[in-house]
């Protein structure tokens, strides 16, 4: 909807320069940083029952973020041009864009409260493991995005209306998720005055790391951003548009792994079961794999088709599909190690070592601003996409590096992964295959669709068909409770 109406301009160019610090909160919040810290502590009371307790530490927890937040975008609404300055300075030199993004940063920021109490919620719904409530959370957000794009197209331009969409959804979203937790009857965080006591300033301590680490990690998201807004109008959007389609597998397969990962390792480590913390991590890490590869294979095999599909309507021409796709197939080959970092993190954080993946994230971002330096100039948005693919590799190898002693990659998981990846690999030559076999020549949107349905559904057949063959355990269950639930119908 996005790329239809604004293509890949100046005011898409604005906009998601404007809504990167959101984003940036709502990851570090909302998606790994504060909740690996916050649930475990909250665990602590629920596990015990202690409602009261756990209602006084959320409310606790919940006023600090309230009013530090209120304080940051008193001063960003001040100060929005050298704030927007700071974080795209090739901006100086077009007036528009910069006039544009001031504009959209200043309707968006204040969302950036909303999405910051929200994780409160979420984590209390994650300690209860109440995933579905808190997971459907972003449907709400996205159906008020794309009202907002459609509504009103005579009144303002489209980046307006997205921009008021960002805020409108964060404050509905708040109310969905506080009406969820009082349905439940969970402790229900409210606002008062900063409070401290011993277990908030344990918490306090180990989230400031978690916190720093996870804000490293996204300083590759700010990097890249100042890198191209140097680069002419579109590199950022077409960054922006590869990066959103490579998230999809990282949150299915490494977010979501990492979410039910966090309580399971947390609640082996208090009963200090070694196995159990052995056998759940290798077989979370085998399982994401297994899950990941074929969309790896596919982002690289198929890359234009699905820029295409997607996107190459509208205001988005044939050369931004183009662009785009070329870096998809950069960010694509880091998919594997972006999704085992998140898993390893998470391993890190039920221990409650929060330094270790902080340390990491620093190591990963040293090595991305470096890469952007050299590769910019030569290639441009290749440069940058290359740099962030590289620099995911770096977090994981500093990860499992430092996760010798804790953590023991079995034999079994080892020659799992090596069925995966030849299974992969005859994906790829089943997807060749099948290409020269059936040519597109025009890019009619029905005939762009059924040529890439096909194309997976026949290369995904070929992945599974490959792993149960060679005797993949895990492939052969999942075949085995598809058919015993068709023949029970």
């Amino acid at each position: 909807m996005l790329t239809h109406f604004l293509g890949a301009g100046i005011l898409m160019d604005a906009y998601l320069i404007a809504f990167k610090f959101p984003s940036f909160f709502r990851r570090v919040f909302s998606e790994g940083g504060f909740q690996s810290v916050f649930v475990p502590y909250i665990n602590d009371f629920l596990a015990i029952e202690k409602i009261n307790g756990a209602k006084y530490f959320a409310s606790r927890i919940f006023s600090m973020i309230f009013w530090t937040m209120l304080i940051f975008t008193t001063i960003v609404a001040i100060f929005t041009k050298q704030f927007v300055l700071l974080m795209s300075p090739g901006f100086a030199s077009d007036p528009e864009k910069l006039a544009s993004t001031i504009h959209f940063t200043r309707i968006i920021f204040p969302s950036m409260t909303f999405v910051a109490l929200s994780s409160v919620y979420t984590s209390i719904l994650m300690a209860k493991q109440k995933f579905l409530a808190f997971s459907l959370h972003p449907i709400i957000t996205n159906i008020v995005l794309i009202l907002s794009i459609v509504i009103g197209q005579n009144i303002w331009n489209a980046g307006i209306r997205i921009s008021y969409g960002i805020l409108i959804a964060s404050i509905i979203q708040f109310f969905y998720l506080y009406c969820c937790i009082k349905k439940m009857r969970l402790p229900s965080p409210s606002i008062g005055k900063i409070r401290t006591s011993t277990k908030i300033s344990a918490m306090l301590k180990n989230l400031l790391p978690v916190l720093s680490g996870a804000s490293v990690s996204q300083i590759n998201v700010f990097v890249n951003s100042l890198f191209s807004s140097f680069l002419p109008t579109g590199c950022i959007t077409y960054i922006y548009i590869a990066d959103r389609i490579i998230q999809l597998p990282l949150a299915l397969f490494g977010i979501s792994m990492a979410t039910i990962l966090l309580p399971e390792i947390s609640a082996a480590i208090s009963k200090n079961n070694q196995y159990n913390i052995q056998k759940t991590t290798n077989t979370a890490l085998i399982s994401s794999m297994r899950m990941t590869m074929p969309t790896v294979v596919w982002f690289l095999c198929l890359s234009y088709h699905i820029i295409s599909l997607l996107y190459g309507h509208g205001k988005f021409l044939e050369n931004s599909v183009q662009k785009t796709a070329n870096i998809l197939i950069c960010f694509a080959i880091s998919v594997p190690a972006y999704v085992i970092a998140r898993i390893l993190a998470s391993m890190f954080f039920a221990k409650k070592d929060t330094k270790t993946p902080m340390y990491a994230s620093i190591y990963a971002i040293v090595v991305n601003i470096v890469l952007c330096g050299i590769l910019i100039y030569p290639l441009h948005e290749i440069g940058i996409a290359i740099a962030t693919s590289i620099s995911g590799f770096a977090n994981m190898y500093f990860l499992l590096r430092k996760s010798k002693d804790i953590l023991t990659i079995t034999k079994e998981s080892w020659t799992a992964l090596a069925k995966i990846l030849i299974s992969a690999l005859i994906m790829v030559l089943s997807i060749f295959l099948f290409k020269s076999f059936w040519i597109i020549e025009h890019n009619n949107f029905f005939d762009e669709l059924i040529y890439l349905g096909c194309i997976c559904f026949f290369s995904v057949c070929a992945y599974i068909l490959s792993l149960k063959l060679m005797g993949d355990n895990e492939t052969k269950n999942i075949i085995n409770m598809i058919k015993e639930k068709f023949s029970r119908h």
